[in-house]
């Protein structure tokens, strides 16, 4: 029976077949991608000064190829092994990860805020024997190498890649006038001597060996996502459900491309799936130029490159597009030459969403997914965006809303949504008790609770009942409970989100205590020692009790209702 939303795809995506993909591996799209885009520009990081360097693809092409020997040759790490990635947005970290692909080990990407012991969890689940990360944050490895199995440490810089004089000073001001690179105890070898040892050992058909056994079906990422039961979880995707998914986005934008390579901004952190998978990968595979910010916050941070750059696809999430409406700096002219303004990571709002339709003449165009169906699962289609909604499901992907029983229920009621798609995770890593709770008879029960019409847009109402999620980041409530119960005269805490102007949601924790040394910033303390910024309580309330449940578990919708109403 034949999907109401088919009625929007185009030709190619109504005869989408995931097996007919011509390249079902990282290794082989991105040896294809350099095949044949060669000498067009394929990544450049630009700083906030508007100091910028650029590769090629044919230079990514090289640049991955040696560091994938460096590991095989070098390090002598085998196929499958773990390699981290912790790391802002810089071409350092492209050609890690796609030289991790050639190599035929798995990457596993870190975000590079996470605190010391956010950083070992996820180095120790992941069984990481290697890590690239950025220098600016060396010493938090330092604090927690010794726990982890990791046997190598790789380090990057934003300022890697640049002309060899303006990188010295550049590195120079970095580390000896704004001191943010701290010393690092933690032996490492920088990622240019990497690249240069690798380079001794590449030689003819050597390369394509370490993944001559590589299926499309084998692990490419272990890609982390907070879960509503405390620490992350990694979820395990594939080549073939990362390249799909990159594939199913394309065809919900095609005609919107200009068939030559479109100009990207990627201010979205390439740590996080959104861009990883529909920005880095989905633009170099169409020999895409993407142009790369360390950071967009202050969003002020963007403002060279809109200058210097005649962008055509643009990606954000709401918070960003409030941040650059009210810029005074941002001017139409910038996106005048933009086909596609993709939302997704978090509710777009429509109110931002109408201003910025107002202000530059572009329709947001909203989408819906997740980690665990490697990026995207919906999104508004190009000849009918509708504003409140995140579309319809992409070629390939089935989307219902079912009741408790897990029985289809009618259009226009809300049920949670679930969805089976070929870009779906393989499971969570270790976790079979986690897997098996989310994906029952091959549909990925995402605890989502949405509204579908007859038309099959999708109208999320509410989340995952415990998720936070701020600035496009879920955060789980468990997870900062637990740090704040650590602390002496603590005797109850309940976190929930709370409606932010700048976040979209922020924490608040709710605490019952013994003892009244325990204040709002020894709490915050603590947070900030052990948590991400991020995840840190934007308010701590003391009351008299916290609603839970005979088993001990916090009724948040109980703990909203009494606190915020």
């Amino acid at each position: 029976m034949t999907a109401p939303w088919e009625k929007y795809y185009s030709e190619d995506a109504l005869g989408f077949d995931p097996a007919k993909m011509s390249a079902l591996t990282l290794p082989s799209a991105i040896n294809a991608a350099v095949k044949t885009y060669g000498s067009r520009p394929a990544l450049t990081t630009i700083l906030p000064t508007g100091a910028e360097t650029t590769i090629t693809f044919d230079q990514l092409g090289t640049y991955s190829d040696n560091f994938a020997a460096y590991l095989r040759d070098v390090l002598g790490l085998n196929a499958g092994d773990t390699v981290a990635l912790m790391s802002p947005n810089c071409i350092g970290f492209c050609v890690a990860s796609l030289g991790v692909a050639k190599a035929g080990c798995i990457s596993t990407n870190v975000n590079p805020l996470y605190t010391a012991q956010e950083l070992e969890h996820q180095l120790t689940d992941s069984k990481a024997k290697a890590v690239v990360i950025i220098n600016l944050f060396g010493d938090k490895l330092d604090q927690i190498v010794a726990n982890t199995g990791v046997k190598h440490v790789i380090t990057l810089s934003i300022v890697d890649f640049f002309p060899t004089i303006k990188k010295a000073i550049l590195g120079f001001v970095l580390k000896r006038v704004r001191k943010v690179i701290p010393d690092m105890r933690t032996p490492h070898t920088p990622f240019a001597t990497a690249l240069q040892q690798g380079a001794g050992h590449v030689s003819a058909g050597k390369v394509a060996g370490y993944t001559a056994h590589v299926a499309a079906t084998d692990t490419s990422l272990y890609q982390y996502t907070s879960g509503t039961t405390g620490r992350s979880k990694g979820a395990e995707l594939s080549h073939e459900s990362v390249l799909i998914n990159a594939e199913q986005a394309r065809l919900m934008t095609a005609e919107l491309m200009s068939g030559q390579g479109e100009t990207v901004l990627v201010a979205l952190p390439l740590y996080h799936i959104t861009a990883y998978t529909l920005i880095f990968i989905a633009g170099l595979t169409t020999g895409g130029h993407c142009v790369l910010v360390p950071s967009p916050r202050p969003p002020s941070n963007l403002h060279k490159a809109f200058e210097k750059y005649s962008f055509t696809w643009f990606t954000g999430i709401n918070t960003l597009y409030a941040a650059l409406l009210a810029e005074p700096w941002f001017k139409k002219e910038m996106f005048e030459n933009v086909n596609f303004g993709g939302s997704g990571g978090a509710a777009q709002t429509t109110g931002v969403a109408e201003k910025w339709l107002q202000k530059t003449g572009l329709g947001i165009n909203q989408g819906y997914g997740m980690t665990e169906v490697s990026g995207i699962l919906t999104l508004n289609p190009p000849k009918d965006n509708r504003f409140g909604t995140v579309g319809i499901p992409v070629p390939g992907a089935e989307v219902r809303i079912v009741n408790d029983a897990g029985e289809d229920v009618p259009d226009g009621e809300a049920g949670e949504v679930i969805a089976r798609t070929p870009s779906m995770m393989k499971g969570y890593l270790g976790n079979v008790a986690a897997t098996d709770e989310a994906i029952k008879d091959g549909w990925y029960y995402s605890g989502d609770i949405g509204v579908m019409d007859a038309d099959g847009f999708l109208e999320i109402v509410d989340r995952k009942k415990d998720m936070i999620l701020v600035s496009g980041f879920n955060v789980s409530p468990n997870e900062i409970e637990d740090v704040i119960s650590t602390l002496p005269g603590v005797v109850q805490v309940g976190v929930i989100g709370i409606e932010d102007e700048k976040m979209g949601e922020a924490p608040a924790a709710f605490v019952v205590r013994s003892d009244d040394s325990v204040t709002e910033e020894t709490i915050l303390a603590i947070c900030r020692e052990n948590l991400t910024n991020y995840k840190t309580p934007r308010l701590v309330k003391f009351v008299d009790e916290v609603p839970v449940t005979l088993s001990g578990k916090v009724l948040r919708r109980q703990l909203r209702d009494e606190y915020i109403g």
